[in-house]
Order: structure tokens, then C-alpha cells, then sequence
């Protein structure tokens, strides 16, 4: 068959078939649509029809599920429509597939907070609203819980049936205790029976059950007996007064205390919002970690009782969700926690307070990332609250601003009850190594005083900002370092687990046998950690109680605040940490200070390195003396 021949040459006309046309589907015609910001990397909201199913279910800050790029996406709802916005195609709107936690919303003007933070830091509208709802964009449900007791009309319903010992045995054990509900493993417990024999009375009607809603709590037990406001010295008395004038303006401000360690800018805090409950407002207070929470937690409670909470990543969704319930009820009028609390949805917010404003934590590094003091400000500035920065060693930008006039300063220049700052030693360990022949961790000075201290029953802190044993694995041949092959920064040898460990990325390998560069065996584990100074302490001071606090031994929800309880009850006699024991803490025991390689901070690959070694090493210095006791630090 020549090339040229065609199937119709060969076979005649062959009939086509005929294209069949799919039947374009109905255009669905909504009566409310919805702008949704997703929470997908993208930089804008999308609309969608809300169906007739959840017609009036939504609101403004709704949690929903919708479709999005062929997948099932969660989003925030910004704004409700009853026509369909200008350029959108009738048949391409897709509708909301439903609500998520239908009885949880964030407010207006979270809301509207959350948008302004999107834009001013270039993030994903989606990203902004997922910080600040309370619970995330996730499903979370109250949690109820069932108990029992006699109903009404038990004695007939008994009376019908023939009761074994065992169904007797809680018909009494309910009776004996006044018919107060019980659940059902306790009631189980007193009775000594089964849970089936509960529900067989439950199945006669003897007994009825009662629904009720849980909270869920926050790890931090009950509020601690209630304390009195201390009186002030003239310094507080006159920062307090300039605050306390500015709140009942009702008109945005920002102050900046800048008081030595010791000074009472707490009390200062605790008086302010004092005030402004008074006058029926609420108040927000940051601090700059999760490790700081159980002291403040307790500071705020003894004063203020119940109406304090706490918020910080480390709580179930459960916990949130509760917590918001409590905020919406307003037996939650103080909101204590890390920086995501900023977003606390209270009504009536007047005073924000921002302690140790100067820390870098304070600042979000994944999207959106956000600057807790910047975003407290337009907080304020949107709804005439007063913000108060307070910090020993303010950041540098803050302390511009208050001399340009743009915060107001106010100073508390000494510690209170006229206490002395602490004695500051410097050590040189080169010389010491040279001249007394000390190659050791700790100086002779500090060994002496520690061992002054710890005889006298006094506590000790040595703080050391490096995790770990070794801080590197040293090639002695080419002293080439072992890296991590991911992220390029030198591994830490963890001693527990005898392992190199990134600080990075957390990825883990074994020692290698060779080194990766020029293949010489002669490697070298070189450095000091806290994991090491924690062996050569425990080594020296077999008889006392000692205990490390860093990430590793802090990553279980309540491991900090237990660790916490035990130092403040004096069962620690030496507290060895990094730089979550630095600031914040008040430990009126603590007469001795001890950091060594105080000048490593010096040297970080960063440009506020000097500034930032000066606030930690003023921080920790602060931590000694604060009680009737004088202290000293070593450095």
C-alpha cells in the first residue's frame, strides 16, 4: 500500500462518530459568600458560597474547611457577603464545605490585628489568622464528663427490682455521702464494684446521669495563697503614677521601665493592673519563654487569684480551648504567657505588659514572622490600651525611642529595700592555667565561694549557654571540624547518648571513626557543655542536690515547672543551666554566680553579638543577691 493511500481510498466513507458533549453543570446561585484567607503559602483570600446547610452558621473569623487547588484546605472566614464579589464567575465559586468547631470564632478585631500583621511583615493572611486563633484551625470540642447520683424516685425503682450486694453496695455508698454526683471510676472505687454494675442501675433508673462541661486545666495547680501589695519606694511610686494617670486616658502609650535587676518592676506591673481591673478592664503580660511562665504564673495568681491564665505552645488543644471558653466568660481577666498570648481575645484590654522587652525570643522566626513589641503596639494603638516595656538591659531600638520621645522612659536606677547589686568578679583562666597550674572548668575563686555558699546552705547558679558534652570533634591533623552535612554548622557531642548531635536540625550520627576531610584517625573531642559541667560538679559535690536545665532535660510539657518547684523549695543546692535559668527568675537563696567562658557570647556570627552578651551576662549577674543576703558573681 502505497503511502499516499488513505482508509477512505481502502474502504469508502467511513462514518465519524459524533463528539459527545458533557452537560455543563448547573451554576449554583448562593445567598451569602465568604472571603476565606487559607492556610496555604499564598498572599491572598479567596471567596466562596456559603450553601443554604450553614446559612447563618458562619461569622466573621469562622473556622472552615474548603476546597483549594484540588485538595481539601482550612482557612479563617475575613468577610461575609450577600452579593458575589466584582470579577469573581458564578461558575467557578466553589462553596464552604463546612464549619470547623462551630462554637469557636475569632474576633473582629483579631481578626482585622492578624491582617494588619500579614501585610506589614509581607506573610501569608492564612499564616497570620492560624497564629491567632486560640486553638489553631483545628477541631476541638468541649470536654464533658458524666457522673451519677440516686434519682428522684429511686426507692420505687428499687423497690421493682430485686438488688444484688454489689447494686446495694453503691445505692448506700451514694446515700452515704449525701447523693453528691460522682463519676464513675470513683463512685466504682468507694463502692468496690465494677463499672457495668453503675450502668445496670443507671438501665433500672436508680440512678441518673448528669453531664457537665471539664476544664481542662493548665499544669500549673492552684492559685497560691493570696499576697498584699509591698509599699513602693519613691522611684516606683512615680512610674506607677505616670502609668496609672495614662489608663485612665483610655488613650494608646507606650512606657519603658528600665530598672536595674532587683529594682521591683514586677511589683510596678502588678499594681498597674490592679488599676486597670479596678476600672474593668483586662491585661496582657509577656514573657519572653516558656520557662519563665511558672514564676509568673505564681507572682500573678498570689496577687490576683483565679482570673489569671496562661497560654503558651505547650498546652493540648484541649487546654486552649478551655482557656478561650474562660476568656469569653471573663473569669479569665489576666493573660500570662509567651508571645503568642499577645492575640488573647479580650473585650476590653488595658494594659499590656512586655517583660524583659529586650529579648530575642520575642521575635517569631517561621511565617509570620513577627515582632511581639511592634504588634503590642498597634494592639494598643487600636484599642487604647497602655503598653509597658520593661527590661534591665532594654534593646537598643527601644532605648532610641524612648529618648526620641516616642516611648516615655521611666527609671528605676536601685534594687528595693536599698539591697546592694552583687560584687562582679573577673577571672582570667589563661592565667590561672599559666600561674597556678588550674587547668581545670571552675577558677579557685569560684570553687571557694561555692564552697563558702553551699556550707552556709545557700544555693548556687552556674550558668553556661552551650548544650551538651564536647562542643566539637576536632581533626588534630588538618583541624578541619566535623560538620553537620545538612545545615555546615560543627556538632555536639551528647554524652548520654554518645552521639554527635546538630542543634540545627536535630539530625544525630555516630562519632566518626576517620576524619570526613584527610581520612587521619586523630580525632579530638574538645569544648565544654552543660552536660560536662554537670559531671565535674557532681564529681565534686557528691553530697548535694544538683540539676541541669536545658533543652534536653526540659522538653516534656511540665518537666520545667517541676524542675522549678524543687528549686524554689530549697531541695536544689546547685542550678546549672543555659540561658532559660538567666533572667526573670527571683531566687532570694541564690548568693553565688558562676559563668564560665563568659566571653564566648562575644564571639556568635551576629551583629548584636557585643549587645547581646551584655544583656545575658547583666541578666544572670542579677540572679544573686536578691534577698537580704549579698552575692557575687564570677566571670
Amino acid at each position: 500500500m502505497a503511502k499516499s493511500d488513505s482508509m477512505d481510498d481502502l474502504f469508502g466513507d467511513v462514518p465519524k462518530p459524533r463528539a459527545t458533549r458533557t452537560p455543563a453543570a448547573p451554576v449554583v446561585i448562593y445567598r451569602q459568600y465568604a472571603t476565606v484567607a487559607v492556610s496555604e503559602p499564598v498572599m491572598s483570600t479567596y471567596s466562596f458560597g456559603v450553601p443554604d446547610d450553614l446559612a447563618g452558621k458562619l461569622r466573621i473569623g469562622s473556622l472552615v474547611e474548603v476546597g483549594f487547588a484540588g485538595r481539601t484546605a482550612r482557612g479563617c472566614v475575613v468577610e461575609l457577603t450577600d452579593s458575589l464579589p466584582q470579577g469573581i464567575s458564578p461558575a467557578r465559586l466553589k462553596p464552604v464545605i463546612r464549619v470547623i468547631t462551630p462554637e469557636f470564632a475569632i474576633p473582629g478585631d483579631i481578626v482585622q490585628l492578624a491582617l494588619w500583621m500579614a501585610d506589614y511583615y509581607l506573610s501569608p493572611p492564612g499564616d497570620a489568622l492560624n497564629c491567632a486563633s486560640f486553638i489553631g484551625l483545628n477541631d476541638i470540642s468541649e470536654k464533658t464528663l458524666l457522673s451519677y447520683c440516686l434519682a428522684p424516685d429511686w426507692e420505687i425503682r428499687a423497690g421493682e427490682r430485686k438488688l444484688t450486694v454489689k447494686q446495694r453496695a453503691v445505692v448506700e455508698t451514694l446515700a452515704a455521702q449525701e447523693n453528691t454526683p460522682m463519676g464513675a471510676a470513683e463512685l466504682g472505687e468507694l463502692a468496690n464494684v465494677g463499672r457495668s454494675v453503675i450502668m445496670k442501675l443507671l438501665e433500672y433508673g436508680v440512678l441518673c446521669e448528669i453531664e457537665s462541661v471539664s476544664d481542662r486545666g493548665d499544669d500549673y495547680g492552684a492559685a497560691p495563697q493570696r499576697d498584699k501589695p509591698l509599699a513602693f519606694n519613691f522611684r516606683q511610686q512615680e512610674a506607677f503614677e505616670t502609668i496609672v494617670r495614662q489608663i485612665e486616658t483610655r488613650e494608646p502609650a507606650v512606657f519603658l521601665i528600665h530598672g536595674v535587676t532587683g529594682s521591683g518592676k514586677t511589683e510596678v506591673y502588678l499594681q498597674a493592673i490592679a488599676s486597670a481591673l479596678d476600672a474593668g478592664g483586662d491585661a496582657i503580660v509577656l514573657v519572653p519563654e516558656i520557662s519563665l511562665t511558672p514564676q509568673a504564673v505564681d507572682r500573678f495568681r498570689s496577687r490576683f487569684g483565679s482570673v489569671v491564665g496562661v497560654y503558651h505552645s505547650k498546652l493540648t488543644l484541649g487546654q486552649k480551648f478551655d482557656l478561650w471558653r474562660r476568656v469569653e466568660s471573663g473569669s479569665c481577666r489576666i493573660m500570662v504567657g509567651a508571645r503568642s498570648a499577645l492575640f488573647t481575645p479580650f473585650r476590653n484590654l488595658r494594659i499590656i505588659v512586655i517583660d524583659e522587652e529586650h529579648e530575642t525570643s520575642y521575635k517569631q522566626d517561621s511565617s509570620p514572622r513577627y515582632h511581639a513589641r511592634e504588634l503590642a503596639i498597634e494592639r494598643s494603638r487600636r484599642c487604647g490600651a497602655s503598653v509597658i516595656l520593661g527590661s534591665a538591659t532594654p534593646s537598643v531600638e527601644s532605648f532610641y525611642r524612648a529618648k526620641c520621645g516616642e516611648f516615655r522612659l521611666l527609671s528605676l536606677p536601685d534594687r528595693i529595700d536599698e539591697r546592694p547589686m552583687p560584687e562582679v568578679r573577673l577571672i582570667d583562666m589563661t592565667r590561672e592555667a599559666r600561674d597556678e597550674r588550674n587547668p581545670g572548668i571552675f577558677s579557685g575563686a569560684l570553687e571557694a565561694a561555692m564552697n563558702e555558699a553551699l556550707s552556709r546552705g545557700e544555693q548556687v547558679l552556674l550558668f553556661l549557654n552551650r548544650r551538651g558534652f564536647f562542643n566539637f570533634v576536632v581533626c588534630m591533623s588538618c583541624n578541619s571540624v566535623v560538620r553537620c552535612e545538612h545545615c555546615d554548622v560543627s556538632m555536639t557531642h551528647h554524652k548520654f547518648r554518645d552521639r554527635l548531635i546538630c542543634h540545627f536540625c536535630n539530625r544525630e550520627t555516630q562519632i566518626p571513626a576517620i576524619c570526613p576531610d584527610c581520612g587521619h584517625n586523630e580525632l579530638s573531642l574538645i569544648g565544654l557543655g552543660t552536660q560536662r559541667v554537670e559531671d565535674e560538679v557532681k564529681k565534686r559535690y557528691p553530697d548535694k542536690q544538683v540539676i541541669r536545665m536545658d533543652l534536653d532535660t526540659t522538653r516534656q510539657r511540665t518537666a520545667f515547672m517541676d524542675a522549678w518547684r524543687r528549686i524554689e523549695s530549697g531541695e536544689i543546692d546547685i542550678i546549672l543551666g543555659t540561658q532559660m535559668i538567666a533572667k526573670g527568675f527571683h531566687l532570694e537563696n541564690v548568693t553565688v554566680v558562676g559563668v564560665p567562658l563568659a566571653d564566648v557570647s562575644l564571639f556568635q556570627p551576629d551583629f548584636r553579638s557585643a549587645e547581646r552578651a551584655f544583656s545575658l551576662l547583666t541578666q544572670v549577674a542579677g540572679r544573686a543577691g536578691r534577698g537580704d543576703k549579698p552575692g557575687v558573681v564570677m566571670l
